[in-house]
């Protein structure tokens, strides 16, 4: 029959397993959360995977220790200006 609604829970009803009414922002929020997961769960599996290289590291370690000592240069500058 045409007129027939689809079955309380189906994704064509609004309406989810629990009876309430799902909103259209709703079903948008939860799409947008879903894609942004798996957005995340890429990034953070490429990034774990680039930082693994000892390379990536070494040379990240050797550009944090040059930071550091720029830093401390630049502070007993200031302190002599004082």
């Amino acid at each position: 029959m045409p007129d027939e609604k689809p079955p309380a829970g189906s994704a064509d009803s609004g309406t989810p397993a629990g009876g309430a009414p799902v909103s259209t922002i709703e079903r948008n929020l939860m799409t947008i959360a879903e894609e942004l997961g798996t957005w995340l769960g890429t990034a953070e599996r490429k990034t774990t995977d680039f930082l693994a290289q000892q390379n990536i590291k070494d040379h990240l370690v050797k550009i944090r220790d040059t930071a550091t000592r720029l830093l401390a240069q630049v502070e007993k500058g200031r302190e002599r200006t004082r």
